[in-house]
């Protein structure tokens, strides 16, 4: 065989190869569940919140996929079923051809092509237009059937839970935290009626009238007891005995204004600002993929007490921010360090400690200076709504529900964050450096022509 014959065969030999060994690993991570997406909605693989719920499961859950075999949705739902059995053991799903098995399908109940049936232990959910939020629902409701309440506190001036206005409202809390299966009800804290022995997590958002003193012994007996209490502030308006119960648990809160020049919004107000200071060791904070957007911030710490075990803050501004006693800043919107009376950054803004408790098992508190971020207007928005559920979740001691979840609107809709550092920079390099690096290089080519020339 001629040096021309070698060739040509190691050519084809390679080639075989080659191709066997992208077959081999094509197979191998499909097995595996392997996967790398790219695209800026993420949708071929699951959310870190989906992950976590599926390493807990400590049942089997079977899925049953009723599809039709022309279906344009059918390669999709097959593929997030297939990447959450690939997550988890203890999942198993099966496909039907509704039409050619109708039998079963009216045995099930089911009428409408693309439903899924997720059953565990005897209890069954079922719906259409699945996506990873509502089988990730399903799951949960089949595996974890207790019920679980969240009380959001009335009566002082606080947030609404049905509210919808897009500035103040909380509406749209609310619904988030029924998408994650909880029970959302307000708690008239009139100073009489306790805490319900249900409540996995009590809410104080943004009060402005101070609380009667049996409201505030009822949160602190619900506190004692290993309760979760999440408390939402606001610049300006500061009930005196809520600040000064804080206080006594452990947590410090000032009169002060949060302000970051760098990291507002660009071109947006001075005192809407990403909060890039998160904790790696709190759950909260090291659960988030995304800097929660904050608006109004007043500053918050922990600070040493015996009525806590241990404190952390988990929440801070930038270096580059500080804290000012200035309130006319909220007149004006903007405001300048003067030295001698703001402190520089970084300035922790959300705050958590373990409160000593008659239960064996420590209470929650959580504090943070900003009520805005949950409310109507900033909860869709980069990590607020991980954040606010991640916080409940903590709370009411469900860690295996921290993570981050799909993004509720499509990135580069209505999405485009940058920062006032940022923009300063895309200014200058996209009007200034580059324009003028053109013009450089165009007289430079222009010059070299007439000296050849």
């Amino acid at each position: 065989m001629n040096t021309a014959q070698w060739r040509w065969l190691a050519t084809v030999v390679g080639t075989i190869g080659c191709a066997a060994a992208l077959v081999f690993a094509q197979r191998l991570t499909a097995r595996a569940g392997w996967r790398v997406d790219l695209s800026p909605e993420q949708r071929s693989v699951l959310s870190d919140h989906a992950r976590q719920i599926l390493a807990a499961l400590d049942r089997p859950v079977q899925i049953i996929g009723f599809l039709r075999s022309d279906d344009p949705r059918n390669h999709e739902i097959e593929g997030l079923l297939a990447r959450v059995q690939a997550a988890s053991q203890e999942v198993s799903y099966r496909l039907v051809d509704v039409n050619r098995n109708p039998a079963l399908a009216r045995e099930y109940g089911i009428d409408a092509y693309g439903a899924l049936v997720v059953e565990s232990g005897g209890l069954r959910r079922d719906f259409t237009n699945p996506s990873e939020q509502t089988l990730m629902a399903a799951i949960i409701q089949v595996t974890r059937p207790a019920r679980r309440r969240v009380y959001f506190t009335a009566g002082h001036g606080e947030r609404h839970i049905d509210d919808r206005d897009r500035q103040l409202g909380y509406f749209g809390a609310n619904v988030a935290l029924i998408n994650e299966l909880y029970e959302v009800g307000e708690l008239e804290l009139d100073g009489q009626t306790p805490v319900p022995d249900d409540a996995a997590a009590v809410v104080v958002a943004a009060p402005v009238r101070d609380l009667p003193t049996g409201a505030l012994r009822n949160l602190e007996a619900y506190l004692r007891r290993a309760g979760g209490v999440l408390v939402l502030l606001e610049p300006g308006k500061q009930p005196p005995s809520l600040i000064a119960l804080l206080r006594r648990y452990g947590i410090a809160v000032s009169d002060e204004i949060v302000v970051d020049a760098d990291h507002r919004m660009f071109a947006g107000d001075h005192l809407t600002m990403v909060v890039p200071g998160r904790s790696p060791n709190h759950p909260i904070s090291a659960a988030l993929t995304a800097t929660p957007l904050m608006s109004t911030v007043r500053a918050v710490r922990t600070v040493p007490t015996d009525a806590v075990e241990s404190g952390i803050d988990l929440l801070s501004t930038s270096p580059e921010s500080w804290r000012t006693p200035d309130l006319a800043v909220l007149e004006r919107g903007e405001g300048e360090f003067v030295a001698g009376r703001d402190t520089r950054g970084p300035v922790p803004v959300g705050a958590s400690v373990l409160v000593r408790s008659q239960e064996g098992k420590p209470g929650r508190l959580l504090v943070y200076g900003d009520a805005d971020f949950a409310s109507n207007l900033l909860l869709d928005y980069l990590g607020n709504r991980d954040l606010l559920l991640n916080s409940i979740n903590w709370l009411a001691g469900e860690e295996t529900m921290l993570g981050s979840r799909p993004p509720t609107q499509a990135p580069g809709i209505n999405q485009l964050f940058i920062s006032a550092s940022q923009g300063e920079r895309v200014f200058w390099l996209g009007t200034v450096a580059l324009p003028s690096s053109i013009l450089v290089l165009g007289l430079g080519g222009v010059a070299l022509r007439q000296r050849r020339g």
